[in-house]
């Protein structure tokens, strides 16, 4: 789709006439399939209004690697126990009974952990793209932003890295900062974890992908990840982010030269 200079809120995104959009739209249950049976990378959308979430999915589904529909918040947990997808994009001011998109992010993070998730925010304050990424986000992106940029979100976290734009990276920045330096983790900052769990947790507070700390510790990612997900549950969190805050909290941290400071939208997660 060429570059365009309108962001997610401009009228042209929110005012088509209802007749031209009736007659481009495929119903739900026809995108819905073609999610669940295409070998491409898939997406259900889930935003406050049902025309700005076609329209997000019209962008995406005009690049044949991808197939889009939107759901209803209040179906989003259905339909994704109804067949495979890859990523949801999730509005996180959700109105008209959807509830907050940041709780059910969490809901959906906590039921399907191995599925990708951008929020969508109208606000880009620190605590806001910080609360978004606790959620277990891969990308946040603000609606004020042009739709090339958000595709460029939606690739950038299909290949598999954290994205954000330039505030939000230094939000996130700004709050790496803070953690205090230390050597490293240790059993006497973590107890309850076992030897195995403490040494994934080291590794993954360090930034490397499952898939290296498979290699490194010679065990299968799915065991990385299985440990990963017993360690979260002792420590109270339910993301790499998460960690990343608790132990700032806790005044501990992992050794800084193990950090990768490039810009958030080309550090692999």
């Amino acid at each position: 789709m060429p570059a365009t200079s309108s962001n997610l809120t401009s009228p042209s995104v929110r005012h088509l006439p209802v007749n031209h959009w009736n007659s481009l739209k495929p119903s739900q249950d026809e995108m819905i399939a073609k999610i669940v049976q295409d070998q491409v990378f898939q997406v259900l959308i889930v935003e406050r209004d049902s025309m700005t979430s076609d329209l997000l999915a019209l962008a995406l589904s005009s690049d044949k690697r991808y197939a889009a529909a939107s759901v209803p918040g209040s179906q989003l947990i259905r339909v994704v126990s109804r067949g495979e997808v890859d990523l949801v994009i999730i509005g996180g001011e959700l109105t008209a009974g959807g509830g907050s998109g940041l709780q059910l992010a969490d809901t959906l993070y906590r039921a399907q952990p191995e599925i990708k998730m951008i929020l969508l925010l109208d606000d880009n304050s620190r605590e806001a793209v910080l609360n978004a990424f606790r959620t277990g986000a891969r990308g946040v992106f603000c609606r004020r932003q042009s739709m090339s940029e958000f595709l460029d979100c939606v690739e950038h976290v299909r290949k598999g890295f954290i994205w954000a734009a330039r505030d939000e990276t230094n939000h996130l920045l700004e709050a790496l900062r803070s953690i205090p330096k230390t050597n490293s983790l240790s059993d006497n900052d973590l107890p309850m974890l076992t030897a195995r769990e403490l040494e994934v947790v080291q590794h993954a507070a360090r930034g490397k992908t499952n898939k290296t700390i498979a290699s490194e510790m010679g065990l299968s990612e799915h065991t990385v990840k299985n440990y990963l997900f017993r360690a979260f549950a002792k420590i109270g969190v339910s993301s790499r982010v998460e960690l990343l805050f608790h132990l700032a909290n806790r005044s501990q941290a992992f050794d800084a030269t193990g950090v990768d400071y490039r810009p958030i939208k080309a550090v692999e997660n």
